[in-house]
């Protein structure tokens, strides 16, 4: 059976997080944007091109903005794979995007190693906090041989607990439904923000034993989504 593809809209979140450069580039280089790498020039890092792809790029290539979609969704396929192989439980669309961006990130050679095997592991006894708990936690790299924490990386793991907490959100506890509006346009946006309250809770369970600036960072990309949902529910009425 062909593994679930990302959605939509996953898709293109992922792709503003990677962002998309059309020639050969190296990945070390910090200018923005990036030097046009042609024959013969040095590489200090990893000749890429479009978003994040490493394979098949040579000096002096140049792609389309289509072929660097083809190319991206190439390479989430073997991810995708990975998730569809280990991860046994109902998944909403923004929960299994979000998870796909995360391995991503990672990489392809951890894709379908010990973090995605740890955080499917959660996810396959019921509990979705725990898993989102335990991608937030992934914000390190190794520079100058030790760890230390990239502000991007917590970025994103904020932005993909965000995209986990859209839509259905199917989760390991309860959230009781918002009390009903009373009468009047206030009482109804009161009801709103109940309903959008409930919707973020489970995500904020979640956070309990996050460091708090992890915590922050989550908190504020699901008020985020609470409040753009709420937007969309005034704009209708």
């Amino acid at each position: 059976m062909t593994p679930r593809r990302i959605s939509a809209e996953a898709l293109d979140l992922l792709k503003r997080w990677e962002g998309c450069v059309l020639h050969a580039y190296d990945d070390a280089d910090p200018a923005r944007p990036p030097r046009f790498i042609q024959p013969g020039d040095a590489i200090r890092g990893t000749l890429t091109i479009g978003y994040g792809h490493t394979r098949t790029v040579r000096p002096g290539q140049r792609i389309t903005a289509a072929e660097a979609e083809r190319l991206l969704l190439e390479d989430l396929a073997p991810v995708e794979a990975a998730i569809a192989r280990s991860v046994t439980v109902p998944l909403t669309d923004g929960q299994h995007g979000a998870l796909v961006s995360f391995a991503f990130n990672l990489g392809h050679n951890t894709a379908a190693g010990k973090p995605l095997a740890n955080i499917a592991a959660t996810l396959n006894r019921g509990d979705y906090d725990g898993a989102i708990r335990r991608m937030g936690l992934y914000v390190k790299q190794r520079q100058h041989g030790r760890l230390v924490t990239v502000p991007g990386l917590v970025n994103r793991r904020a932005a993909e607990a965000g995209l986990w907490a859209r839509g259905e959100f199917v989760a390991s506890r309860h959230v009781a439904p918002a009390a009903p509006p009373t009468e009047g346009a206030e009482a109804a946006k009161l009801g709103g923000y109940a309903a959008a309250a409930a919707t973020a809770a489970p995500a904020l369970q979640a956070l309990a034993g996050v460091p708090v600036w992890i915590g922050v960072a989550l908190v504020l990309a699901i008020a985020a989504v609470a409040v753009s949902v709420l937007l969309r529910r005034e704009r209708a009425a």
